[in-house]
């Protein structure tokens, strides 16, 4: 083996190590401030919303369904999250329908709660969203290594099911 080609084969695996390790921890405002920042692939479980009207509760599984969102509507999510697209954790949560207000571009007002299970601990979120694909929410807290985090995490939906994660996070 030649120099040439050893010096080749030994910058493409650094340079593999650096992209495996990159999304894990891209700097950002929080790693600024002593905090780290965790970036993840989401894949989104089904629709899912509880459609509360003055005729009763029902299911609403597709986009493709009739529902005329009100006030106290439910969404209700488990979806995976993802690392080099492998499955590394989940998310539980559930959006309430807060308000609507049909002259804005985002007319659906939503108060949002979820919870980020990963295997070194569980991040929990909530803040209020709309239906804008980026959404960001406040870190409230963790278990594991993630005990007494808070920071921000920002979840952007990219229209096919698929979406990222980014967990801006800092310690008290």
């Amino acid at each position: 083996m030649t120099k040439r080609l050893a010096s080749i084969l030994v910058a493409l695996v650094a340079l593999s190590l650096v992209a495996v390790a990159w999304p894990v921890a891209r700097p950002t405002p929080a790693a600024a401030q002593g905090g780290s920042a965790v970036t993840l692939g989401v894949h989104f479980s089904g629709f899912f919303l509880l459609d509360f009207s003055a005729t009763g509760v029902r299911q609403v599984t597709s986009f493709q369904d009739p529902f005329d969102p009100s006030r106290g509507d439910q969404t209700v999510f488990r979806d995976e999250l993802l690392r080099n697209g492998q499955v590394v954790g989940h998310d539980d949560g559930s959006c309430t329908v807060t308000d609507i207000v049909p002259t804005d571009p985002d007319p659906l007002k939503l108060a949002c709660q979820v919870t980020f299970s990963l295997p070194e601990g569980q991040i929990t979120t909530q803040g209020a969203a709309t239906n804008n694909p980026v959404k960001r929410l406040a870190i409230t807290g963790g278990t594991g290594r993630y005990t007494g985090a808070y920071g921000e995490a920002v979840l952007t939906e990219s229209g096919d099911e698929t979406g990222s994660l980014l967990l801006n996070l800092t310690r008290r």
